[in-house]
């Protein structure tokens, strides 16, 4: 499975939204599994199985092994990616089908507080509309998205995302790309 798009897709709206929210009480994490945490705490679990990638912002992804269950605020997880950049988790993203996103975007009102959204309206191939709404929490150095609507109107997605850290690597690599005898 290609996660180049998935990694992209994650990029961008981490940068896409501006920091507007009262900082949460508390890190974010899935889990006990905060942003900037090393990779041991995933890799040791035998729920999950990790893997080199070359991703524009990560060099190890993380997910569950086939037939493995995780849920989200009781809800069943589509599928889970830990994204994992010189062993440390700089991203994750969650899917999960999208009746049950009232349900988890309450569990994270409730965990880190009020959000604001963002609504837009958006069309299925056969011109329907549907109101996609965007939760986003912000840190000065974390983000965390709740996007009703994935890339399908039965799919949400929920995005944990260590800013500061996915900065850093774009700069060395814009560095790179500038010298290249800095790769070396």
């Amino acid at each position: 499975m290609n996660l180049a798009p998935i990694v992209a897709g994650l990029l961008a709206w981490t940068l896409a939204f501006p920091s507007v929210a009262a900082p949460p009480a508390e890190k974010f994490a899935f889990k006990g599994i905060e942003l900037g945490s090393g990779i041991a705490a995933v890799a040791s679990n035998p729920k999950y199985e990790c893997r080199t990638a070359s991703a524009p912002a990560a060099d190890t992804i993380c997910g569950l092994r086939p037939r493995e269950k995780e849920t989200i605020a009781g809800a069943p997880v589509r599928s889970l990616f830990f994204f994992y950049y010189d062993g440390k988790l700089t991203s994750l993203s969650i899917h999960l089908e999208e009746k049950h996103f009232a349900t988890v975007t309450a569990a994270l009102r409730g965990k880190y507080g009020e959000a604001p959204s963002r609504v837009e309206t958006i069309r299925n191939l056969k011109g329907v509309s549907f109101e996609n709404r965007t939760h986003t929490w912000k840190t000065p150095t974390e983000t965390l998205t709740a996007q009703r609507y994935a890339g399908r109107v039965d799919q949400s997605v929920i995005r944990y995302a260590a800013d500061d850290v996915i900065r850093r690597i774009e700069e060395r690599r814009a560095a790179v790309v500038k010298d290249p005898s800095k790769d070396l």
